[in-house]
């Protein structure tokens, strides 16, 4: 029986915002990170062909390159379960860590054409065009306030997928990524110049009004676990 391995599967990069609370507490604090997805492997060569580009060539030179500009885009909402600090009861500073709530979701959406609108500022941009795959999200973070940064780590397993065209090439991630694990590297949060309500939808919706105060940025890779 071959042992499973990890093998390279995605690149994404995007913005995180996050719902104030005091400090020290991360308990039930409700978080969101929207992602401009701009590389997908399968056995570690492109999925849709050497130096394809993920970004649609007339938005990017209208518009630029970014999320307005992408074909593929995700979110991953959650709320933080629990958490606890290693400077309890000490003048010595340590770090913060926690993991998330089973509720926590992982999206993939593609966009055939993008019109240069979407911004990580405008939620419902990011859920335009095409729901290609859903993941049950299991994270887990680890965060430095000497440094000013955070490290994260996610386990995903595929909940629903629905195959999408691109480059001449259809996919489906139940067959490229039925599971995958997530390593990203992000800046600490810092209280955002425009706050956001949070949406009264799952899985926000089980902890009632709120508001998303603060922003950070945050990327990695995820790697399929075949």
């Amino acid at each position: 029986m071959n042992s499973p391995h990890l093998r390279l599967a995605m690149q994404l990069a995007g913005r995180g915002r996050l719902e104030g609370h005091p400090p020290g507490d991360v308990d039930g604090a409700r978080f969101e990170g929207r992602f401009v997805v701009f590389g997908l492997f399968d056995h570690d060569a492109p999925v849709f062909g050497e130096d394809v580009s993920l970004f649609a060539a007339d938005a990017v030179a209208e518009f630029g390159r970014g999320p307005q500009s992408a074909h593929l885009v995700a979110i991953r909402s959650g709320i933080t379960l629990e958490g606890f600090v290693t400077d309890h009861d000490s003048d010595f500073q340590g770090h913060t860590f926690g993991r998330s709530s089973s509720e926590t979701r992982f999206r993939v959406y593609f966009d055939a054409s993008p019109d240069g609108s979407r911004s990580f500022d405008d939620r419902a941009s990011f859920q335009r065009g095409e729901l290609v795959a859903t993941y049950k999200a299991e994270e887990f973070f680890q965060i430095d306030p000497r440094a000013g940064v955070f490290d994260t780590r996610v386990n995903y397993s595929l909940l629903e997928s629905t195959p999408f065209t691109f480059n001449g090439r259809t996919i489906d991630f139940a067959d490229l990524y039925p599971a995958m694990v997530e390593m990203s590297h992000g800046h600490n949060p810092e209280p955002d110049p425009s706050p956001e309500i949070i949406p009264d939808e799952p899985p926000f919706s089980s902890r009632g009004p709120g508001v998303f105060a603060n922003r950070f940025p945050v990327g990695g890779t995820l790697f399929a676990l075949t």
